[in-house]
């Protein structure tokens, strides 16, 4: 992926953490922030994830740290961003991309709390955690985008990932407008992205094992399924400054599969 690839917001000089970065579209993120002159701290909390894409990142001419964290423990979260800030400045952009799911197409009433509780910590408690830590260095500059990335589940339903996941994506929309509303005023412009399926190893694995039907972009009023360049197009998008005026917004890249 490179920078000819999207439009040229220019991040130079920005520190942007982006959280599951380690791999699929955040690491796609990653790695397009840093085609485009930004610092970026690479949070995943599998360390030969997140070290495998800022050596990426790093192996192109740019400037990556990897961070290993657990989002869902703010002790763990503290001591990322002080590496981060540490190497590269506070931060002027958080993408809340890391998110766990259970097993797919369980129904609810066959959950496991414990499954119900380790997808909260990470879409939910992560994501809280994250805007926790990461604001205060926004409001002593007084500035500072936030992209949390949720999902069509949150806008719709999972018939996929199940309860557990619906829910929690639709409390990190809850999450944004709330951080939006009360932030403004102070320059942080919060915006949530709710992407369609993509075309991942998530859905190639479901159609190989027969779960799911390779006639899944049917249902896609475009007729494909998402791909990372798609994603990390809208990522980038909120995240630079011509999105200013643009908080507390809920981004559709589904492909029309939501139609608002």
């Amino acid at each position: 992926m490179t920078k000819a690839q999207f439009p040229d917001y220019n991040f130079t000089g920005k520190t942007v953490l982006v959280t599951g970065a380690g791999q699929g579209i955040t690491a796609a993120a990653a790695k397009a922030f840093a085609a485009q002159g930004a610092r970026v701290g690479v949070c995943d909390r599998n360390a030969d994830r997140a070290e495998a894409t800022a050596d990426a990142i790093t192996a192109d001419g740019g400037k990556a740290i990897a961070l290993i964290a657990d989002i869902g423990s703010e002790q763990e979260v503290e001591a990322a961003l002080a590496k981060l800030t540490e190497a590269f400045g506070p931060v002027d952009v958080l993408v809340n991309g890391a998110g766990s799911y259970g097993k797919s197409f369980r129904v609810t009433h066959e959950t496991p709390v414990e499954e119900w509780d380790d997808v909260f910590a990470s879409n939910v408690r992560g994501t809280f955690i994250c805007c926790k830590s990461v604001i205060p260095q926004m409001l002593e500059t007084g500035k500072g985008r936030i992209v949390n990335i949720s999902s069509n589940a949150g806008r719709h339903v999972s018939p996929l990932l199940g309860c557990s996941y619906t829910s929690a994506k639709a409390a990190v929309i809850g999450i944004s407008r709330h951080l939006a509303h009360e932030y403004a005023r102070k320059g942080i412009a919060v915006n949530t992205l709710c992407p369609g399926p993509v075309d991942g190893h998530r859905v190639s694995h479901l159609v190989e094992t027969g779960k799911m039907s390779a006639n899944l972009a049917d249902a896609i009023p475009i007729g494909r399924l998402g791909t990372d360049e798609d994603i990390v197009a809208a990522i980038l998008f909120l995240a630079a400054e011509s999105s200013g005026y643009m908080t507390g917004a809920v981004l559709d890249v589904s492909g029309g599969l939501i139609l608002a």
